[in-house]
């Protein structure tokens, strides 16, 4: 197949009472004319491409219908075209919009905007569902709480003020034994000589008589892990959750654990309390 050379010229083709301008390409036999819609061709960016089929034809057939000025061979009708003429649709140049894309960076900028809008919305969300599953799970924990002191009486509205600066579960559980048994006095934290809880607030004294003194110490044993309870000391005797132990005499009723039950405490382990 010839090659077509590169330059484009216009030629006038010729119909019987019509002179008409319209674009063809040199060949090997001289100017080719082409059929309309026998061939595409766009031109992008400057290049020239030829698309679909197009077959040079014979000579024009004499005395083909008359037709009227036309400027361009685009707006001749088909049915003018003489048999065997290859006509060529008009060239449309693409031409690219100078304002598109001008400057991305306005573009670059809204992306990035909408991207870290899109971050915060999901950390806020992160967080709302965090603070609500702390609140809810603060709201069980005190709902379980109030539950457990109704059930075993420590919301009797017992006296507290004995107890000065204790730990709260050591006040806790000072609350749970008093209200069980009869709310009796109670003290806390109180200047000892020795190796005492008491200074610390890890030890409550509950002035008691015989027989309450020992339901007292039995419930605070049966209940050591979930009180946090580290040993009892009652009617000079000791015990650490193994048995009781004697103690030396130290000279007196008080000092010798028969009025009143010694209760320290180590910390709060968590468990179930029971009723005693």
């Amino acid at each position: 197949m010839a090659e077509w050379p590169s330059a484009r010229r216009s030629a006038s083709v010729s119909i019987p009472g019509h002179a008409v301008a319209r674009s063809s390409f040199p060949g090997p036999l001289g100017p080719t004319q082409v059929r309309r819609g026998a061939a595409a061709v766009a031109v992008t960016g400057g290049a020239l491409s030829l698309m679909g089929a197009a077959a040079p034809a014979g000579t024009p057939q004499v005395g083909a219908p008359e037709i009227a000025d036309v400027e361009t061979v685009a707006d001749l009708p088909a049915q003018a075209a003489p048999s065997g003429v290859l006509l060529l649709p008009s060239v449309l140049p693409v031409t690219p919009d100078p304002d598109v894309f001008d400057d991305p960076s306005t573009l670059v900028k809204a992306v990035q905007m909408a991207e870290e809008q899109a971050v915060r919305a999901e950390e806020e969300r992160v967080a709302a569902e965090e603070r609500a599953r702390e609140e809810a799970e603060r709201a069980a924990a005190e709902a379980a709480e109030a539950e457990r002191r109704a059930s075993v009486g420590a919301d009797c509205g017992i006296s507290t003020g004995g107890l000065g600066a204790v730990k709260g579960f050591v006040r806790e559980a000072a609350e749970f034994l008093g209200c069980l048994f009869g709310e009796p006095s109670m003290n806390g934290v109180a200047g000892r000589a020795g190796t005492s809880d008491h200074p610390s607030g890890l030890a409550v004294d509950f002035m008691v008589d015989r027989a309450t003194g020992d339901q007292l110490a039995d419930c605070a044993l049966s209940n050591q892990d979930a009180l946090g309870v580290k040993y009892v000391i009652w009617e000079q005797r000791i015990n650490h959750g193994d048995g009781w132990e004697p103690m030396e005499d130290r000279g007196g009723v008080t000092a010798n654990h028969f009025d009143h039950v010694h209760l320290s405490f180590d910390s709060a382990d968590g468990g179930d309390l029971s009723g005693c």
